[in-house]
C-alpha cells in the first residue's frame, strides 16, 4: 500500500489527508501497540500520540524509507517508553523487595538512555531511602543488612540476639511501608 500521497498531502497542511491515514492505518497500528504494551487503552492512545505528532511536526519530519515504516517505527518507540514508564517504578520497587541488591537495581536503571525515566528512577530511589531513613532504628538496621548487605535472617538475628522470626517480621514491615510510600491507595 503506497502512503506517500497521504505524506505529501500532511506535509502541505491537508488535515483531510491525515484522517484519511488515520482510518487506514489506526487499526492495524493499534493492534500492534496492543501487542506490544498488552492494554488496549494504552495502544490506542499511542496511536493517537504517533497521528498528532506527526501532523504537528509535519515540518520537521524527515521520512527517510517509506511512512508506513515510520509509523509503525514511532508506535514502537512510543510503546517501548509506555511500557517502561509505566514499570520502572514497580519494576525498581519489586526488585528490591524480591530481594535484589539496591547496587543491582541502580546499575539497571543507569544503563537506560532514557532521560526523563532516569530522573524518575532517581526520584523512586529518593523516596525509597527517605523511608527507610524514618524507619524504627531497629527496623531500619535490620532492613538494610538484608537489602543492601545481603545478610540472611540468621545472620541479622544473631547480631541484634533476636529470633529469625522477628527479623522477619521487622523486613515486613519495611517493605510495607515502602509500599505505602510508593503505591498509596
Amino acid at each position: 500500500m503506497d502512503l506517500n500521497k497521504y505524506w505529501t498531502g500532511i506535509k502541505q497542511g491537508d488535515e483531510k489527508m491525515l484522517r484519511e491515514l488515520f482510518m487506514k492505518m489506526n487499526v492495524a497500528l493499534c493492534r500492534y501497540a496492543f501487542c506490544l504494551t498488552e492494554d488496549r487503552f494504552v495502544a490506542e492512545e499511542i496511536v493517537q500520540d504517533v497521528f498528532i505528532k506527526l501532523w504537528q511536526d509535519r515540518g520537521k519530519i524527515l521520512i527517510r524509507n517509506s511512512l508506513r515504516s515510520y509509523l509503525y517505527r514511532s508506535v514502537r518507540n512510543s510503546s517501548i517508553n509506555a511500557i517502561y514508564s509505566l514499570n520502572t517504578k514497580k519494576a525498581a520497587v519489586n526488585k528490591l523487595l524480591s530481594g535484589e541488591s539496591w547496587e543491582i537495581i541502580m546499575n539497571m536503571l543507569d544503563d537506560d538512555d532514557y532521560i526523563i525515566e532516569k530522573i524518575e528512577a532517581k526520584e523512586v530511589e529518593k523516596m525509597i531511602n527517605e523511608v527507610i531513613k524514618s524507619l524504627p532504628e531497629q527496623c531500619r538496621k535490620i532492613f538494610e543488612m538484608s537489602r543492601f548487605q545481603n545478610k540472611s535472617r540468621g545472620d541479622i538475628a544473631r547480631a541484634f540476639k533476636i529470633s529469625e522470626n522477628t527479623v522477619k517480621v521487622q523486613i515486613h514491615k519495611a517493605l510495607c511501608r515502602i509500599r505505602e510510600v510508593l503505591f498509596p491507595e
